[in-house]
């Protein structure tokens, strides 16, 4: 039996940890919370701080029994995660270094722009200074966000009727690094993809178009509300995206392993906004892309993270289903009274997963400032576009959502 080191055991790790033990492998869970989601479904946990390199290396060099693979679901840790395979000798995407490189926007932008990675303009600010001097080169409206941060947190569409100093605050006061990168914003179709790379060769086995659709009702922050699969693209505007994410591959050092791409379709050509050397969370990898295209997307990724040749004859696409992820959002802020998924939801062919992330009692914040402060999610899928497009309305206004 194979030992597979699981960083993260929450409510986005679950998914990934049942896949795992269906795979008959033996899993070991780290987490901070103790009593997170998964904590019971792993058959060793440890409460370990996965954001905390120092502490996660601790924890390696004292743990005796073997590791056969590392792996994340849904979490931001490229560059531990690389650690933790180096000190057990497993594999891994990339160097430690090079995803160091990958987890700074700004620096992973530099690497990129170095292979010829389409992306829009972009610039780091180090002070109040840079932003005015470049947002008069951009023009309005362009994103302000911090190098090392994830979630949407601090991420703003600056547009005339901002406040620049408060932004510039704002968004540094969620920047680890301490500084942030300014980059152009090209309106057009705003795709995420989750791609395979086998031997060098980039397999697109998820695609996603991202619903923007509250984009002004919470300016200036750029929340999306989920994405709907497939997006309309044709078949050339999705080899370009291979082209790109092949690129971006080769910037890394990535030859076998998983990249996880924002992209967007501008006057038809395709830009790189980020990429990411994980697995998405928010369902995308665990359960709309294998009910979209019925690829088994957490198994290949965690066969690849045990060093397992993968036979590419399993990432074609076997069929074509739509399906749509949508967010229940607070509309004030306060305290949280009612929180209820309509009865139909329980017997509904058509809804394969939702759930709430808050409870009862828990404040909810508004406006919404960041993708964690949504309330909870539905999962829609079914063989007709516009079968989903109903359930989404009626969906909506079912469910109900009472604040104080």
């Amino acid at each position: 039996m194979k030992n597979l080191l699981i960083l993260g055991t929450g409510k986005d790790q679950v998914f990934g940890i049942k896949k795992a033990k269906q795979m008959g492998l033996y899993t070991i869970g780290l987490d901070l919370n103790e009593f997170s989601d998964g904590v019971k479904l792993v058959d060793e946990f440890y409460r370990v701080n996965i954001k905390d390199e120092k502490e996660v290396e601790e924890f390696l060099n004292e743990y005796k029994n073997p590791i056969n693979g590392v792996i994340a679901f849904g979490v931001d840790i490229p560059e531990i995660l690389a650690k933790a395979a180096e000190i057990k000798d497993v594999c891994y995407y990339t160097d430690y270094n090079t995803a160091l490189i990958s987890k700074d926007k700004y620096k992973a932008k530099k690497r990129m722009e170095k292979y010829g990675v389409k992306l829009p303009k972009f610039s780091k600010i180090e002070t109040f200074e840079d932003l005015i001097k470049r947002i008069k080169e951009f023009g309005y409206p362009c994103v302000l966000k911090p190098v090392d941060n994830s979630g949407a947190r601090g991420v703003l569409r600056i547009t005339e009727a901002v406040d620049l100093k408060w932004a510039f605050n704002y968004s540094k006061s969620l920047s680890k690094g301490g500084y942030l990168i300014l980059e152009e914003f090209l309106d057009g179709m705003q795709i995420s993809s989750e791609s395979f790379i086998v031997n060098g060769k980039v397999y697109t086995v998820g695609l996603s178009e991202r619903n923007y659709e509250f984009l002004d009702k919470f300016v200036p922050f750029i929340i999306e509300n989920g994405g709907d699969l497939p997006p309309l693209l044709t078949n050339k505007q999705r080899e370009k995206i291979d082209e790109q994410i092949s690129k971006c591959a080769k910037a890394f050092g990535v030859k076998n392993g998983v990249i996880k791409g924002d992209l967007v379709v501008h006057e038809g050509k395709i830009f790189v906004i980020e990429v990411a050397l994980r697995l998405s969370g928010g369902h995308f990898s665990s359960i709309e892309i294998p009910l979209n295209t019925g690829v088994d997307f957490l198994k290949y990724a965690i066969l690849m993270s045990l060093g397992k040749k993968i036979d590419s004859e399993n990432l074609k696409y076997k069929l074509e289903k739509y399906v749509s992820l949508r967010y229940i959002f607070p509309y004030k802020k306060g305290v949280i009274k009612i929180l209820q998924f309509p009865e139909w939801f329980k017997t509904s062919k058509d809804i394969v997963a939702y759930d709430f992330y808050y409870k009862t009692g828990d404040t909810a914040n508004y406006p919404v400032k960041s993708h964690p402060e949504r309330l909870g999610f539905f999962i829609i899928t079914s063989d007709k576009k516009e079968n989903v497009q109903k359930l989404i309305k009626q969906a909506y206004n079912d469910i109900v959502v009472e604040i104080e």
